[in-house]
């Protein structure tokens, strides 16, 4: 069953929903293949919305909520979605950017009590309870979720059946598959880390419990009231739940594992998570296009005293999982211990990009393995990660591209060039820092440029900090030094990546 903010659906009544969600589907001519869009926080929606979508073969789109209504707009026009799913909240974004959706067939409120659109319980009224019985085969596209692109523009990335189940496996087997299991979601539902989690958790039957908001004192009061045994977070929100007074006095003795990925974490947070919370960290590492985590650094490896070193590593491959270290430029393996980028072969593996051939091509090689863009070496079997080939940079989960936000500065009057990369932050991990070069004559504060990327980006896009200067950091060919320029930032520092 699923609670989400207090309310418990079972899996009766979510069969029961999407059933008809799926007739509903049906009568408004949803074939399979179609897209359905879905704007929400965490609720009980997004799997009776997958799962009904599934029954008729179309592909759920879950949008990012954090976005700025034109990004969301972008998303919807780019997969084609034929129905917009929104919670009321967000009702008002869509409305405002509704003229350029004109794919779209229908917008359906999820509540429906201060928006304009029909509200899902009337949309599905009068539909049967009744299985549609369709057979979907394993390759077919279940889920289309949007990751940043390195050209300023987000890609839909293609996980069919055999890639989600695929993580369903690793994580049964690394993490259990007891029906009586109790797993907290700390996690956003339209990242694939907290999609597929949940997945994990339907498949054995277990308790799945979430929140549409996230409240690091609430965690911790529902891991002591629920017992809870699972939780699935991320390295920043370890970070808030270790500094909140109430962790060093509850009873968190229910925990059995405490699974989190996205990014890299601090050695002494970790530490400090493991004295406080108990031996019970699973690390990971993976990304969208690989169905989440495909490695595992294990509880004994948290506190293996003979070998420190192991915390600041992600782990080694799963079961079935391959990796290898690539000069990025000859595209020759590097021998054991030298850095190189990343790359991955794994059933976990993503169907490619949605309606990006040249991009899917560069990424998803035809030999069957995935090009991270991560840059590492491995150590004994164990992945070291220290930068990035594709400057992404990661802030509290959040992937972000610096080409997404150097296009909107840009589209500032005052702003003649603009370069955008990360930079230690305490909270973070990493926060967004521009460099930017006035338009000669022009002057512009930090502040003002900081109010316009939020008027244009998602929040955790958007710088946190602005300098300026007379010019950028080129090579000889006029390329801009992107690495080089944000060197002095990580001064001290030995790797790279937050």
């Amino acid at each position: 069953m699923t609670t989400f903010d207090g309310e418990t659906t079972t899996y009766g009544m979510m069969q029961t929903r999407s059933n008809r969600i799926a007739g509903a589907l049906l009568a408004a001519g949803i074939t399979p293949g179609d897209r359905i869009a879905l704007i929400a926080k965490n609720c009980t929606e997004y799997f009776a919305l997958l799962l009904g979508a599934r029954k008729v073969g179309a592909v759920m789109v879950a949008v990012n909520w954090r976005l700025a209504p034109d990004e969301m707009a972008f998303i919807i026009e780019d997969s084609q979605a034929r129905l917009i799913f929104v919670a009321d909240e967000f009702a008002a974004g869509i409305a405002s950017v509704s003229n350029r959706l004109g794919g779209v067939d229908q917008i359906i409120a999820l509540e429906g009590v201060n928006s304009p659109y029909q509200n899902l319980q009337d949309w599905i009224a009068g539909y049967p309870d009744q299985d549609t019985h369709y057979a979907s085969a394993a390759d077919e596209i279940a889920l289309q979720l949007y990751t940043s692109g390195t050209t300023g523009r987000p890609k839909g990335v293609l996980l069919s059946n055999a890639s989600l189940f695929s993580f369903v496996r690793t994580a049964e087997a690394a993490f259990g598959d007891d029906p009586h299991e109790v797993h907290l979601n700390a996690l956003p539902l339209f990242h694939v880390g907290g999609m597929n989690w949940s997945l994990q958790c339907f498949s054995h039957g277990a308790h799945c419990i979430a929140f549409s908001d996230f409240d690091p004192d609430e965690v911790i009061a529902e891991i002591e009231r629920s017992g809870v045994t699972h939780l699935m977070t991320v390295p920043a929100v370890i970070k808030m739940l270790l500094d909140r007074p109430a962790v060093r006095q509850a009873d968190l003795s229910s925990l059995r594992v405490v699974n989190y990925g996205g990014s890299t974490i601090a050695e002494k947070v970790l530490k400090d998570a493991v004295a406080t919370m108990g031996n019970v960290f699973h690390g990971m590492y993976g990304a969208t296009e690989l169905s989440f985590g495909l490695t595992l650094l294990t509880p004994a490896e948290h506190v293996d005293g003979a070998r420190p070193h192991l915390l600041r590593s992600a782990g080694r491959p799963v079961p079935g999982t391959e990796i290898r270290v690539v000069d990025p430029a000859t595209m020759a393996e590097v021998a054991p211990g030298e850095k190189g980028e990343i790359w991955v072969k794994s059933p976990q593996r993503a169907n490619g990009y949605w309606q990006r051939p040249e991009a899917t091509a560069e990424i998803f090689r035809a030999d069957g393995w995935y090009r991270s863009g991560d840059m590492g070496h491995v150590e004994d079997g164990y992945i070291y990660l220290t930068d990035r080939l594709n400057d992404m940079v990661v802030s509290g989960g959040e992937n972000i591209y610096p080409a997404e936000v150097e296009r909107v500065l840009l589209e500032h009057e005052a702003v003649g060039e603009a370069v955008a990369f990360g930079i230690p932050d305490a909270r973070w991990g990493e926060a967004v820092h521009a460099v930017v070069v006035p338009v000669p004559g022009r002057s512009i504060d930090e502040e003002t440029l900081i109010a316009f990327a939020r008027e244009r980006l998602a929040r955790f896009k958007c710088p946190r900090s602005v300098s300026f200067a007379s010019d950028l950091i080129r090579n000889p060919s006029g390329k801009v030094l992107r690495a080089k320029m944000r060197e002095p930032y990580w001064e001290g520092w030995d790797r790279r990546i937050a």
